[in-house]
């Protein structure tokens, strides 16, 4: 082996640190985190489950179901559990029949009759010249109400305090609650009296708050007295009140924690050796909670040992469905593991489905919640976001996290995941916003044919599965609603590109392709060829049209610096590269895919598009001008990093294919003259790329190459083949025939 050039070493690693600027921002780190929290919150979701009441376990049957196990007996004896929807429904019945307690305050008629008596004497005898009264009371509206009074009137005012008094006396005989009446939802309230520490019950209709007494006081005197003597003693009662009953929280609490203690948890026993359920028996209401019971006293029998077991269990139940998903993402998309964001994101649907997988077991219903995990809507999110295939694993994957957090109810999982399937396939080629709303349809179709299967297979009651058929519709209706929010709060907070945002820019009347038209014709046109060419290879191939035409379309912008350099635009022009040495040449040609990334990002081009970019030479080899190089070196070394473009190599099939359809449509433009001539020069033009490493970081198969490389051919050819040689009429007939005319 020769020596290796340390100046051609250098140039390529810095092609390498040059190629990690194109990839997407990771820490290994942070991976590490987001993958312990996603498998940490699942393990937590698939354990917290077993402590409920209703946990779907290995009987998970419904009622109205055949049984299709042999006959169940049970080994040991246990209790008849209650549902836990039918439990906390007592737990709650109970609770509402707790009576609010009050304290009995001692003395409280005594204290309100002192300041009752203290304020109407203040009032009376004071000078209401005086400032003091401001300080007593500087809202009073009676300031001037006792110095324009005559015995008479004095002798009136004597006898309303007297009926007010007796009133207060005959109020606060029932009681002076300190809360307000509309407060207290029940009939009957509960007195305990701290002196005796007896508790009685009175009628709530007898007691009074605040706005009662002063109402039923000022009604009291309106029929002996004139409205200022009245409103005088409504104020004063209102100022003087004291709350003879005060409403004791703590007690009551007591009173409510008793209540709900004293509500039974079961409601039968099951003997040891007694049957259960027969094999083909319908099951029913009392059937299920045995069924259920019986398998919560068996998890509990296991004791705190089999607790680690199950917990273990869990965890790598969790880490053995999270690694489907997580393999995918390392060995076929590379480029979303390495985004923390777009890898994020993959992980934050995982945890979101298991958080709904979870709810729908520990949240006591009647209806059956579980149709309402909207895999269908992460699905279809998946698929606009990323692409259909990452969709689908991650449909399949998300459907065994329900499975398993479910109990095994591959029934929910089953539904779920053909709808998630369908709904994604259904936005595979999405043009608008508004097809997101038409997967609703197919939606509907995957969900419901499952759960009739299903619901005929197990000979379930027709209410039941009208009520699961309405909750799944529901699903259908809500996820592209859920999916469409979503996709706007990722676009608007990440760099991530969907084929919507693309569509945005899929037009010819761009300003920068206006402007590549006016100032470089020559590449406009040969944009427009390439696109056609590379949306026809894109479609032979199965990968994105619309990505791999925007991208073709937008690829070549840096032309628009130096044009009058590039070949296709030197009409009627001296070739400048004459002028200049082939590495500066080199340098100018180099310098059109530098500057196309700097234009694109002044016009905000998403970074899917600018990755066409420099991915459609990739770390090629500008050959003419290296050739050249070598015949003027006159022996002299040359650097062939110094002739090879910038890269980074294409990453994805859509860039792959504009790469070669660039090369092969320049070809068109050479004199080749049979379909065969120009096969064999697409072939060998896309080998040597191949074989120069340019599809290292692609997915793009040989397959693929050979398909590309025949509907080149096909295509290419039909704009350059051979045209017929029509002959000419001979000039004397020319001549006879117009004198003839």
């Amino acid at each position: 082996m020769g020596k290796e050039n340390p100046k051609l070493a250098k140039r390529l690693i810095a092609e390498k640190l040059e190629t990690k600027k194109f990839l997407p921002a990771t820490d290994l780190k942070m991976k590490i985190l987001i993958i312990i929290i996603t498998i940490g919150l699942s393990t937590f979701f698939h354990i917290v489950r077993f402590n409920k009441q209703d946990d779907i376990s290995s009987y998970a049957v419904q009622v109205g179901s055949i049984w299709p196990h042999k006959t169940l007996v049970a080994e040991y004896s246990f209790p008849i559990f209650k549902s836990r929807t039918t439990y906390l429904k007592e737990v709650e019945e109970a609770k509402a029949q707790v009576l609010p307690v009050f304290v009995s305050e001692a003395n409280s008629y005594e204290a309100f009759s002192r300041r009752f008596d203290s304020l109407y004497q203040r009032f009376l005898y004071m000078n209401f010249s005086d400032a003091a009264f401001d300080e007593i009371a500087p809202s009073f509206p009676f300031r001037n109400f006792f110095t324009t009074q005559s015995t008479e009137k004095l002798s009136e005012i004597q006898r309303a305090k007297t009926q007010t008094l007796r009133f207060a006396t005959n109020v606060y005989q029932k009681g002076v609650i300190d809360v307000g009446l509309k407060n207290i939802k029940t009939p009957e309230i509960a007195i305990v009296s701290k002196l005796s520490n007896t508790e009685r019950i009175v009628p709530t209709r007898f007691l009074y708050d605040k706005e009662r007494f002063v109402d039923d006081l000022r009604n009291n005197l309106s029929q002996g007295y004139k409205t200022e003597i009245v409103e005088f003693f409504v104020e004063l009662v209102s100022r003087s009140l004291v709350n003879s009953l005060v409403f004791s929280n703590e007690l009551t609490q007591r009173k409510i924690q008793f209540a709900e203690l004293s509500v039974p948890k079961t409601i039968g026993f099951v003997k040891a050796g007694e049957v259960i359920v027969e094999k083909g028996r319908l099951i029913t209401e009392d059937i299920l909670l045995k069924l259920q019971s019986y398998e919560r006293v068996r998890l509990l029998e296991k004791g705190d040992r089999s607790n680690w077991t199950m917990i273990l269990g869990s965890l790598l139940t969790i880490i053995a469905i999270y690694l489907i998903i997580l393999i995918y993402l390392i060995i076929l998309r590379k480029r979303i593991f390495a985004d923390d964001f777009q890898f994020g994101l993959i992980n934050a649907c995982f945890l979101l489905v298991g958080l709904l997988s979870w709810l729908s077991v520990i949240i006591p219903s009647e209806i059956p919640l579980r149709f309402l995990i909207f895999l269908p809507s992460v699905s279809i999110l998946i698929a606009i976001v990323f692409d259909s295939r990452t969709a689908f694993y991650s449909t399949v994957t998300f459907a065994m996290l329900i499975a398993s957090i479910r109990g095994n109810d591959f029934e929910t999982s089953v539904a779920l995941m053909l709808a998630g399937v369908i709904g994604a396939y259904s936005v595979r080629d999405i043009q608008s916003r508004t097809q997101m709303f038409r997967s609703m349809v197919f939606v509907e179709i995957g969900i419901i044919i499952p759960l009739i299967a299903f619901h005929l297979e197990k000979a379930t009651p027709f209410g039941s599965l009208v009520e699961s058929l309405s909750l799944a519709s529901l699903n259908s209706i809500l996820s592209p609603i859920v999916s469409y929010g979503l996709l706007f709060v990722i676009e608007k907070i990440s760099n991530i590109t969907t084929d919507l945002k693309l569509k945005e820019f899929d037009d010819i009347n761009h300003p920068l392709l206006k402007k590549l038209s006016e100032n470089a014709p020559g590449t406009y046109q040969h944009t427009l060829s390439l696109a056609l060419l590379a949306e026809s290879c894109a479609e032979a191939i199965g990968a994105n049209r619309l990505l791999t035409r925007v991208g073709a379309y937008f690829h070549d912008i840096g032309k628009l610096y130096k044009p009058e350099y590039f070949v296709e635009n030197q009409i009627d022009l001296e070739n400048k590269h004459e002028f200049i040495s082939p590495k500066r040449s080199a340098e100018i040609i180099r310098e059109h895919v530098t500057k196309g990334i700097e234009l694109a990002k002044e016009y905000h081009l998403p970074s899917r598009i600018i990755d066409f970019i420099p991915m459609h030479h990739g770390t090629s080899l500008i050959k003419h001008f290296y050739a050249k190089a070598l015949e003027e070196s006159q022996g002299e070394p040359v650097d062939e990093a110094d002739f090879r473009y910038p890269g980074p190599k294409p990453n994805n099939k859509e860039t792959a294919i504009v790469m070669i359809c660039d090369s092969a449509e320049a070809m068109s433009r050479l004199p080749i003259k049979s379909k065969e001539e120009l096969s064999i020069s697409i072939e060998k033009m896309i080998m040597n790329k191949l074989l120069d490493g340019q599809f290292d970081e692609s997915d793009i198969s040989v397959k693929d190459l050979k398909t590309i490389q025949e509907v080149c051919v096909r295509l290419l050819y039909g704009i350059i083949h051979p045209r017929i040689e029509y002959k000419e009429i001979p000039e004397e007939k020319v001549k006879k025939s117009d004198e003839q005319s």
